[in-house]
């Protein structure tokens, strides 16, 4: 999901959902432990909520979050 909205911009959850094969709550819940961990960014318009990548957050925490967290089928 990380990688996604690195490499595409942002996304709705409904979106991700669709390319990672997840059900929403489990992309859900990893989205909004990645938002409190701040590498990523939401906004609502309507009912949907986009995600995407917090710019502001520094390179090296990104970087050490992402050596200890996997997501299925993400590489490093």
């Amino acid at each position: 999901m990380y990688h996604y909205l690195r490499d595409n911009g942002e996304a709705t959850v409904t979106r991700l959902v669709e390319l990672v094969g997840l059900t929403q709550p489990t992309v859900s819940y990893h989205l909004k432990e990645m938002k409190e961990l701040g590498l990523v960014n939401n906004r609502k318009s309507g009912k949907e909520v986009y995600y995407s990548i917090n710019e502001l957050c520094p390179i090296h925490q990104r970087d050490c979050v992402l050596n200890i967290v996997r997501f299925p089928g993400e590489e490093l």
